[in-house]
């Protein structure tokens, strides 16, 4: 083979060893120095080889770093991920909570242990392609996207046309293409409804489904409750509310404790003492609390109460509420490991949904009993 075509012998080299599966995505190549001996050639044959494979998108180069095998899911060209935080998080003044906080803390750290870049993004953009164009000249390789975007857009499929890899944190799976990362929420609510079951009285559930995540643990709850066979009543204090009142901002916010007190008041009956209130979150819980106790009736004497969520509000209630508790750092280093697999390839659509284990707060609202 003519001088000037080795650099073609050393790429089909380098193929054939990425191929047979000796060079795995993410490996480094081998040293300048050894091709070069190997092939008995200048470096100037070799960097051309690895230029025409960077080019055809096969590596990827880190000055100072060396030059490293590329996936298909897109690879590391920016070396930077970017967490796509959703305003409405941005305006959150979290001063006993720590939820939304922990993810971006976390996501920075985890991102960081794989010595990128971290960026965050948390402009307002009301179209899919208004965020697009707010986000085209920004240089990153993945996004963690916060799954309160999926209140805001059906399809979120729009940001691949930022970035090749994406995944949804704290999402829900059952509406969106994109690899989610998301509490398991059947578990976490089926350890409470065994025990709840065991302890006797009538079951209820209280919830809304304008929001995704909340839609997410109605479908957790049904698919607990049907797989112990217990029969329970759905009380969804939204139903006659729309969305944009539900969600109003400022003077003409909707207070949510009337419209749980409607819904509640047919189901506080004398044939119901003794129940377990089950709620989509730790916020309604709060309020269903609050809502028994206008009425008279006391937690958990009269009526058990557990929430999900874990989040710290919950615990200086008067009883503390019982809860399943997410660890929302967890969540965003789970997400971040899922893009980095996504990035080098290594995803797929058997595990595009990771659920994160969840625990159980207990407190005095539902007091559990444990099997000795």
């Amino acid at each position: 083979m003519a001088k000037d075509k080795l650099y073609l012998q050393i790429a089909n080299f380098l193929k054939g060893k990425i191929a047979s599966g000796e060079l795995k995505i993410g490996d480094a190549i081998y040293s300048e120095n050894l091709l070069c001996e190997r092939f008995n050639v200048s470096r100037t044959s070799v960097r051309k080889a690895v230029r025409l494979m960077i080019e055809e998108n096969l590596l990827v180069s880190h000055q100072g770093k060396g030059t490293f095998i590329k996936g298909p899911g897109g690879g590391i060209l920016h070396n930077a991920i970017c967490l796509v935080n959703h305003w409405s998080r941005a305006l959150r003044l979290d001063l006993i909570d720590h939820y939304y906080t922990d993810i971006i803390y976390s996501t920075e750290n985890a991102v960081r242990e794989h010595d990128l870049e971290f960026q965050i993004f948390t402009r307002v953009g009301h179209t899919p392609d208004e965020l697009v164009h707010l986000m085209s000249k920004l240089k990153f390789d993945g996004l963690v996207i916060d799954g309160n975007y999926q209140d805001y857009f059906e399809d979120l499929g729009f940001f691949r046309q930022v970035a090749p890899s994406a995944v949804i944190v704290d999402g829900n799976p059952e509406e969106t293409e994109l690899p989610v990362v998301s509490p398991d929420v059947e578990s976490g609510f089926r350890t409470l409804l065994q025990n709840a079951a065991e302890q006797g009285g009538p079951l209820f559930f209280v919830y809304h489904e304008h929001q995704v995540l909340h839609r997410w643990r109605l479908a957790g709850f049904r698919k607990a409750a049907e797989s112990l066979g217990l029969e329970v009543t759905y009380i969804n204090y939204g139903q006659n509310v729309s969305y944009d009142n539900f969600h109003s901002i400022g003077p003409f916010r909707v207070d949510h404790h009337p419209l749980i007190f409607r819904a509640l008041e047919p189901h506080l009956t004398p044939n119901a003492l003794g129940g377990t209130f089950f709620c989509s979150c730790d916020y309604t819980a709060v309020k269903v609390l609050h809502v028994l106790h206008k009425r008279g009736y006391e937690v958990p004497k009269d009526f058990k109460l557990t929430g999900f969520g874990g989040f710290g509000f919950s615990g200086i209630a008067d009883p503390g509420i019982t809860t399943v508790k997410v660890d929302s750092g967890k969540l965003a280093e789970l997400a971040v490991a899922s893009l980095w697999d996504y990035m080098h390839g290594r995803g797929s659509l058997a595990e595009r949904v990771q659920l994160l284990p969840v625990g159980i707060l207990e407190r005095d609202s539902f007091p559990i009993k444990h099997n000795n």
